[in-house]
Order: structure tokens, then sequence, then C-alpha cells
């Protein structure tokens, strides 16, 4: 039985919010680094000023270890030196976590830990470069967060969100091992590839689309014994859990991104904006009134202000700005 399972059967005491935030800021001071022996012994006379502190700190260890975060005692920080906004939300998840004990539980699977301790990340709107030990070219998205594990058995790429584009070399070792992506949803194993992988975000519905430049993949959900389908050059796809959709044509915009480029051909404005998002930080809405405009072009998506600046001159609308990362696009 899963940790979690085991957990969700135990009783546990109530912990106060307030005990409960303590624990977690004491926790991820922890994880941070080392404490001075002054912040040590403030530590300790916490935990042991009440019993309920202790308790709270008992079930934050518990939270550590079932996130699968580095032992407090080596003192390292599995977080990663995330942003701001990623450790406040850390936070709050913490807190949530250690005051619910297993009534939080289900917020698990909604905890983008995996992507904060990702090997390798971009931040929003950053597409970065990445040359692999076999020579592979793989290229991340904005907001994207993948581990890669080469052994003498497999190459692996765990994509854990967002979106990569794989250029894939002849493998230089001896014996051939398998080129691999691994999503929520499944695997695909290249066939001589140059082929663009993109998870949704986690939740009902989620699923991932793949898209084929050259060569093949073969796709198998995790929830099959086989692979299921095989997608060749020019066709894109995607997959759930237990099952693949029919092939469709390619379109531009599944390598387009690789060049920083979005392109629009005859595309509904709400569709174009929800595409821009991904490469902008904050919010970008589109108000319902507006929302079946037409957009053509290709954009580049190293300025989002650019871009959305080029709307109001081509189309009836209006870009307000509420905060520096809070937009809304609605008629003029």
């Amino acid at each position: 039985m899963h940790s979690l399972d085991r957990m969700s059967h135990v009783i546990e005491p109530a912990i106060t919010p307030r005990s409960a935030r303590a624990a977690a800021q004491w926790l991820m001071r922890l994880h941070d680094g080392a404490l001075s022996e002054t912040q040590r012994q403030a530590w300790m006379n916490w935990r042991a000023a009440d019993p309920e502190h202790e308790a709270a700190w008992q079930r934050a260890e518990r939270v550590s270890k079932t996130l699968e975060m580095v032992p407090l005692a080596l003192g390292m920080s599995t977080l990663d030196r995330p942003s701001i906004r990623q450790r406040r939300a850390a936070l709050k998840t913490l807190c949530l976590l250690i005051g619910a004990g297993s009534l939080g539980w289900g917020a698990y699977e909604a905890t983008p830990w995996r992507e904060w301790n990702a090997q390798w990340r971009s931040a929003t709107g950053e597409i970065r470069h990445i040359e692999l030990a076999d020579g592979s070219r793989l290229t991340l998205d904005s907001a994207s967060a993948v581990d890669i594990r080469f052994d003498q058995e497999l190459r692996l790429i765990r994509l854990w969100s967002g979106a990569i584009h794989i250029d894939t070399a002849p493998d230089p070792a001896p014996q051939h091992r398998p080129f691999t992506v691994e999503t929520a949803h499944g695997r695909i194993r290249a066939l001589g590839t140059r082929f663009a992988v993109r998870q949704d975000a986690r939740g009902a519905g989620s699923r991932t689309h793949v898209a084929v430049m050259s060569g093949a993949v073969e796709i198998r959900p995790v929830n099959r014994e086989r692979p299921v389908q095989i997608i060749k050059a020019g066709w894109q796809s995607s997959f759930d859990e237990d099952s693949c959709a029919a092939a469709g044509a390619l379109t531009l915009n599944a390598e387009a991104w690789v060049q920083g480029l979005l392109y629009a051909d005859d595309t509904p404005l709400a569709e174009f904006l929800t595409q821009l998002a991904r490469y902008r930080r904050g919010s970008l809405r589109c108000d319902a009134d507006v929302a079946d405009l037409r957009v053509s072009g290709a954009f580049r998506l190293r300025d989002t202000d650019a871009v959305l600046h080029l709307l109001q001159q081509s189309l009836p609308v209006r870009v307000r700005y509420f905060t520096r990362y809070w937009a809304s696009v609605g008629a003029l």
C-alpha cells in the first residue's frame, strides 16, 4: 500500500494553523541549508515549548518523507531556491498538509514539488536549449520542467510540466538504449525522431500532446501493457492514461515556439491569448464579447506586451492593465 494510503487511516491530533505555519517555516529553513547554532537552539526551544509544537513538527517530518524530500539531517535544499512566489505557494501547501493531516493529502497531487525539484527548468517566457550526453538536443518551452536519466539500458526524459522539443541523435552506446519520454499519461518512444511533447496541467481531462516532425514515435498510455499507436512525421495526436486520439495533420505551432514564434491562421482571439499566456507572467484574460475575433500572423514571443499592442492596432480591442501581471483584452 502506498505511504499516502497508509497515512489516511491514522487518526491524528488537531494542529492549529499557527503551529502548522511555524512547523512549515522551520521545515523550509532546514531545507534551505544548515542552521546556525542560535537558529538550531531556537528551533529546539520552539518544539519544547508546547506539545502541539512537537506534534506539528513530527507531522512536518512525515510530510517531508512522503514528498520524497532530502532527509532533514542533511540540511540540503530540495526546493532548489525557487522564486518568492513559488516559495509562498510551497509554504501555503505545507501548512495545509501539516495542519489537516490525513484530510489534507488530497492536495498532494496538485502540489508541484516535482517541477520545483527537477534537474532542468525554464522560467515563464524562457526557451531553454540543452545538449544531452548522447548528442541529442532538448529544448524546454516556457515554464517547463524535466528530469533526465541516462543509464546502461535507457535514455529517459521525465516531463513534469510544460513542453519539450527533442531532436534525437544515434545512441553512441555499444548496446542500443531506447529514447523515451515519460509523462503523467504514459510513455513515448522515439523511432529516429524529431518531435515535441506537451503535457497539460494536472486535473480532470488533462492529456499529453505529441507532434512528430521527422521519423516516428510509439505511444503507450500508462494503463496499457503494449503500445497503442505509432505517429509518423507530419502528424500529431494526444493521449490520456487509457487511450490515444486519432492522429491529425501537424500544425505550424507544434514547432514554431522553438524559434520563439507563435503563429495564428484565422485563430479565435480567445484561443490565441490562451497560447500567448503560456509565455507571460501573471494573468491574461479575454472578454467574451471579443473572444471570436480572428487573429492571423506570426508573433515573437520574447515580448508579449508588444504582441498585445499589435492586437490593439489590428483589431477593435483594448488591452487593460490592472497590474503589471494582470491584463485583460476587451472591446473598445
